[in-house]
């Protein structure tokens, strides 16, 4: 995890594509390497005490 919350907001707050993995935009609506329309959003790891 970031240690400030900027950098981990740049670094975190994506979607990924199901189809060719590429980062994109959380606006996105279609991949801009591929155009396939299935995103997600990029999973956050939780930190353990």
């Amino acid at each position: 995890m970031a240690r400030f919350p900027e950098a981990e907001a740049r670094n975190l707050v994506k979607k990924i594509c199901m189809n060719c993995y590429a980062r994109n935009a959380v606006r996105a609506t279609r991949c801009r390497k591929c155009g396939y329309r299935g995103l997600r959003l990029k999973t956050r790891e939780t930190k353990k005490a």
